[in-house]
């Protein structure tokens, strides 16, 4: 039977967020299928692929991604069904009005489903202000946790007997995982991978990604610091000049550096970013095709496919096929 895991998405979802972990879970079932594809005591592709990766809404209709993007569901939060694990990725929609707590639609309903998947033996992994939906479970209390700044105001203000601890991006306790930082939620995703899988598919994963080589030397601090921010959150929606001012430079700078050293503007970078990693799950997941698009950053699916032909000569389908049937 295939482990299910459910990621659950509110209004305002960052899409890098849920793209993270989705992706790495697509690579941990192409895993599978090297290692035991052809062994006869798999005897299905089902079994094989392992893991069945649901995004599940507290409506079960779309929600509203970053950019306006619609990010459809595959389901409404609830049922009996006991996850493998159960990821909350970060979203933007948590605002402070009053000094109280404006939370998003389906708040209150996801807590009760959360305890239910915890007493179940699910892991339950959080990033952002989703951190903040563990705490008001209880599921956190007597646990120590990491949270980004704003939310770890509110979790220490509403629930004292939750142990956070600042400077960590990501922390791992018993069935628990949070995250603080755009790295923790990588190593949130990689330590999903290591629980659900194990530690030579975790190894697997990290030479899949090229972990272990080295960073190609930039010589530009302000252009070194923008790739790292390009490769981390490419599939966002921010515009070149808001990633320029969080780098502390101007627009202009910003892409008469990044064509000095990359000779690429950074336009061409972040979307040679989203192109890049669409083409990586086209041939390494079933996930749908408009789905792709919308992970890497594309609310328009005829812009994706435009744009993915004129990258590599091929319609995003036909990558697909290929990759299916290499011969």
């Amino acid at each position: 039977m295939r482990q299910q895991v459910f990621i659950v998405a509110f209004e305002g979802v960052r899409l890098g967020s849920l793209g993270t972990v989705s992706d790495a879970m697509a690579l941990s079932d192409r895993y599978r299928d090297r290692v035991y594809g052809g062994h006869a005591f798999y005897p299905s592709g089902t079994e094989v692929s392992g893991l069945r990766v649901r995004v599940l809404t507290p409506t079960g209709e779309g929600v509203r991604a970053a950019a306006a993007i619609r990010l459809p569901a595959d389901g409404r939060v609830g049922g009996d069904a006991i996850a493998k694990a159960v990821f909350l990725p970060a979203f933007d929609d948590l605002a402070v009005a009053s000094g109280d707590v404006v939370r998003p639609p389906g708040w209150a309903a996801i807590l009760p489903w959360l305890r239910q998947q915890h007493a179940g033996g699910a892991l339950l992994a959080a990033a952002g202000a989703s951190v903040l939906a563990l705490a008001e479970a209880g599921l956190l209390d007597g646990h120590e946790a990491v949270a980004e700044e704003r939310v770890a105001r509110c979790i220490e203000a509403r629930h004292p007997a939750v142990s956070l601890l600042p400077g960590l991006p990501v922390l791992a306790t018993g069935t628990l995982i949070t995250a603080a930082t755009l790295d923790g939620e990588q190593e949130l995703a990689r330590e999903l991978v290591r629980r659900i899988g194990s530690p030579n598919q975790l190894a697997w994963l990290d030479e899949e990604l090229g972990r272990r080589a080295p960073l190609d030397p930039v010589p530009d601090t302000t252009v070194r610091r923008f790739l790292q921010l390009a490769r981390e959150s490419y599939a966002e929606p921010d515009s070149i000049a808001a990633i320029a001012a969080r780098l502390g430079t101007t627009e202009r700078t910003l892409r008469r550096r990044c064509h000095a050293v990359l000779g690429e503007n950074p336009s061409e970078v972040l979307r040679r970013l989203r192109l890049d990693a669409a083409r990586i799950m086209l041939c390494r997941s079933s996930i749908p095709v408009e789905r792709v698009g919308a992970l890497v950053g594309y609310a328009d699916a005829a812009a994706f496919r435009g744009q993915f032909r004129r990258r590599f000569g091929q319609s995003p389908s036909s990558v697909r096929r290929a990759a299916a049937d290499p011969q």
